[in-house]
């Protein structure tokens, strides 16, 4: 087998300069990786993912040189209560494996049939995009005789779908957006830019509204390469601060914490996914609104987590499952209850008022208004016992109440 030197010996100029780029990012150099990746620019400037990793190294570079935000000062500006609505985990169906029989029909109409009165509510609605939007875009995520492994693709003509439920915002950071790649992610945005949906994810993707005279950012992070990681607390602290000094509230997204039935608490340590490390969701929570968060929403788990209220800030620990279109979510229990959350936000980002709406996912994994109120149970259960002095109170219509 020829040697990586030997290979790198004889590589041209581009090659040489695109491995030097990945040995200095290795390496936490980024302004380095960046001068290497400009170079590759001039020399290949259309080398596959080049774009990713220019925005990547040149994102870290600039965070790296921001202080970490301390106690900033809420803005004084005066206005009207936003109303944010959120979710979790939002994959349409995928034609991956099972062609049109893993899409909903109808470009999925029906999909937000029992959501869509409550987002047309909201200033903003948001979402987690569990999977990419393309079309026809292979995948080598997953090996043929995996039975563990789970990658989407759903068709770009699905975000007309979000639109029509009146979504405003999605995290693309999560463990699926890069199941096609790169590609995959970059289809992904140009599908929702047509919508006029906004996006954070990858980095240096932040996303800005404007909603009654107001800015609201949102910065979203994961465990993996392709985003802000939920291991770098400090640098996802200087982003936000960087966030909160464009807009005048800040709502942190992020995919963390372990997986499945048995990862229902918040147990206030590093979680481990999957043998990754999928972050310490207490202290990353806490520390985003140190930094300037005013609300955070968290997802990744696949299962509802307690809800607290930290310095007039909301922190919910995990939204769950919110349509997993007959790929996941669709054997009840805890991986099937999920809900709707409302925030009403001050002026300076402190909490005023919030509810949840009790959803359910059908054996289709579509969600349905939950007349059992299952949700509400599971939140007040849980926030109780792992916040007791800051955890949310649930009234039995869904109202929040806190200390």
């Amino acid at each position: 087998m020829i040697s990586l030197w030997f290979a790198l010996a004889f590589a041209g100029p581009a090659d040489s300069a695109w491995e030097l780029g990945f040995t200095k990012y290795a390496a936490q150099d980024w302004e380095g990786a960046h001068a290497a990746w400009v170079e590759v620019q001039k020399l290949e400037p259309k080398r596959a993912d080049l774009s990713f990793w220019l925005a990547a190294s040149e994102t870290r570079a600039r965070l790296a040189k921001r202080p970490i935000p301390k106690d900033p000062a809420p803005p004084a500006n005066p206005g009207k209560t936003l109303k944010i609505t959120a979710v979790g985990d939002v994959m349409m169906g995928s034609d991956l494996k099972k062609g049109e029989a893993g899409l909903a029909p109808d470009n999925g109409i029906e999909l937000f049939a029992d959501a869509k009165a409550i987002f047309e509510k909201a200033d903003i609605a948001f979402v987690n995009l569990e999977g990419p939007l393309a079309d026809g875009l292979p995948s080598t995520k997953c090996g043929p005789q995996s039975t563990s492994c789970y990658a989407f693709r759903t068709p770009t003509r699905y975000a007309s779908t979000l639109k029509a439920a009146s979504v405003d915002v999605a995290s693309l950071a999560n463990n699926h957006a890069w199941d096609l790649g790169v590609p995959g992610q970059e289809s992904t945005m140009k599908a929702l830019d047509a919508q006029g949906i906004a996006h954070a994810g990858r980095f240096g993707d932040v996303a800005i509204l404007e909603r009654n005279g107001q800015k609201i950012a949102f910065v979203a992070a994961h465990s993996g390469e392709c985003c802000l990681n939920v291991n770098e607390i400090a640098e996802v602290q200087r982003a936000i601060g960087e966030a909160d000094e464009l807009a005048d509230i800040v709502v942190f997204s992020f995919h963390g914490g372990m997986e499945g039935a048995g990862a229902r608490h918040v147990p206030g340590k590093t979680e481990i996914a999957w043998g990754e490390r999928r972050g310490d969701t207490k202290a990353l929570s806490r520390a985003a609104i140190d930094a300037g968060a005013d609300l955070v929403l968290s997802h990744g788990p696949h299962v509802l987590r307690a809800m607290e209220v930290y310095r007039d800030r909301l922190i919910a620990y995990s939204l769950g499952n919110f349509m997993g279109f007959r790929q996941f979510g669709t054997g009840g229990g805890p991986t099937g209850t999920s809900l709707i959350l409302e925030a009403d936000l001050a002026p300076n980002g402190a909490l005023v008022q919030a509810k949840i709406h009790p959803m359910a996912l059908d054996k289709q994994s579509i969600p349905r208004t939950d007349s059992t109120g299952e949700a509400i149970k599971h939140i007040r259960e849980l926030s109780a016992a792992d916040f007791p002095e800051t955890g949310v109170k649930v009234a039995d219509d869904g109202t929040l109440s806190w200390r």
